[in-house]
């Protein structure tokens, strides 16, 4: 934690300054993987699997501590290139972290990616590497497999699809460097997407790299405190300078922002809201339960804090700092088809006093006489309907966009079908030699991408 790594900067900024003096041979890395030259603008950005069962921690993903990584060069907004080998010969290790702007938990980070810069200068050069956005408004997260943008987002006005070009990816990148004030090098992913195939595929990885290219600390999650992932007591260690770190002490409050029962369209992403409080004067790890989960067929719900996880996790932990508040979201992912409801019993504890904990039931109805937004109101709606199927499947758009063509891939991303001339509103499709699992279709409303759905084969 921050304070904790104030009693050891000054020292170390001191002791470590001669080493930008040194010469170092160059490391032996595992093969280059990404871009060999600069991309063009126009190159497509190429597809990603859809992810199942992923483990949202993203800590038993490669690479692990002790491992040598691969080489890569990336280049940034100017088109400046980085060669991983040679900023490693340097002598300094580095601090790579992940980026995309649709990620809270990113944004969040932006200033200890800053202070890392500024106070460790001298012992370490950290780069950030621009990759897929976890949250894109149009399409499934890449981390979670979830369709669409999250509250978070919403509220702050950061509404970004998924990057269909490599200029698409340029903008978001300039927009999180811009409107957070993120001051350290920013790289840019290929388009084929091999940094994040190989070195995530978390949203908000980070790694300390040793000069000798191992990996000193990963972390599935940059800086999280309840995975035990602590930067600056990683720097310290990574010097040799002994990290005692602390025990939350703390305690927090909890209060609604919305009504415990809640309405939307079917189809919409529903929620509950509470603002998590932490006035105590100490820091408070927190345990989030989702302990009964009672939904209609074809209803998820999903834990959303600091982090936004997928509908499979049912506890999750992170700690609140003195002087925070987190803001929560129940999210209820409606059916398209149908009115329904959703009801999860949830427990919000303090771990290190039981006596500190909130519990309350969400309930969250569909209602087709909903009144939605002006922004809901106007974006394509695509339905897919009975999901999952054995035989057919209907797939439609809400209002007057014509579907021109469906392309479905499977959960590696490869492309099994393809329908054109399509021109109308629906589309029954038919199985034929589909085999059991999980798909993703694209549909397009000319030559625009107008939505995206997972469809089950059973």
């Amino acid at each position: 934690m921050k304070y904790v790594g104030l009693v050891c900067r000054c020292a170390l900024a001191t002791a470590f300054t001669f080493s930008t003096l040194l010469i170092f041979a160059q490391p032996v890395l595992l093969p280059s993987i990404g871009v060999g030259q600069l991309p063009d603008d126009a190159d497509t950005v190429c597809g990603y699997p859809m992810p199942v069962s992923p483990d949202m921690t993203f800590d038993s993903y490669s690479y692990q501590n002790g491992e040598t990584i691969a080489d890569f060069t990336l280049y940034d907004l100017n088109g400046d290139s980085v060669n991983m080998a040679n900023l490693l010969s340097f002598g300094k290790a580095v601090v790579i972290v992940g980026l995309n702007y649709t990620c809270p938990y990113v944004r969040n980070k932006v200033s200890i990616y800053n202070d890392i810069q500024t106070t460790y200068g001298n012992q370490v050069t950290i780069i950030g590497i621009y990759h897929l956005e976890a949250h894109p408004d149009d399409d499934f997260s890449p981390n979670s497999g979830t369709f669409g943008n999250v509250a978070a987002n919403v509220n702050a006005g950061i509404v970004v699809d998924q990057h269909n070009t490599y200029a698409d990816r340029k903008a978001a990148a300039q927009d999180l460097i811009t409107n957070e004030g993120l001051n350290i090098p920013v790289y840019l992913e290929g388009p084929c997407n091999e940094w994040w195939s190989n070195f995530g595929p978390g949203p908000a990885t980070g790694y300390i790299i040793k000069p000798d290219g191992t990996v000193f600390v990963r972390h599935g999650w940059f800086d999280k405190f309840a995975n035990g992932h602590d930067i600056y007591c990683d720097l310290d260690s990574l010097f040799g300078v002994t990290c005692t770190g602390t025990s939350p002490t703390g305690q927090f409050t909890m209060a609604l922002t919305t009504n415990d029962t809640v309405y939307g369209l079917p189809g919409a992403t529903i929620d509950v809201e509470a603002d998590l409080i932490n006035t105590s004067g100490a820091d408070v790890l927190i345990e989030i339960e989702r302990d009964q989960n009672n939904l209609d067929v074809n209803w998820e719900s999903a834990i959303c804090a600091d982090v936004c996880l997928n509908p499979l996790t049912d506890l999750y932990t992170f700690l609140l700092p003195d002087g925070e508040t987190q803001h929560f979201w129940m999210h209820f992912y409606s059916d398209p088809a149908l009115e329904g409801e959703g009801h999860t019993k949830m427990v919000f504890r303090n771990t290190n006093d039981f006596s500190n904990q909130y519990v309350y039931d969400f309930h969250a109805f569909s209602d087709t006489t909903f009144v939605t937004n002006v922004r809901q109101t106007v974006k394509t709606r695509v339905t897919a309907y009975p999901n999952p199927f054995t035989t057919s499947i209907l797939i439609s758009t809400g209002n007057p966009t014509l579907i021109s063509a469906i392309r479905l891939y499977n959960i590696e991303g490869a492309l099994v079908r393809t329908i054109e001339n399509i021109n109308d509103h629906s589309i029954l499709l038919q199985r034929e030699n589909l085999s059991d699992g999980m798909y993703y279709a694209e549909i397009l409303g000319g030559t625009e991408l107008i939505g995206r759905q997972k469809i089950i084969v059973q």
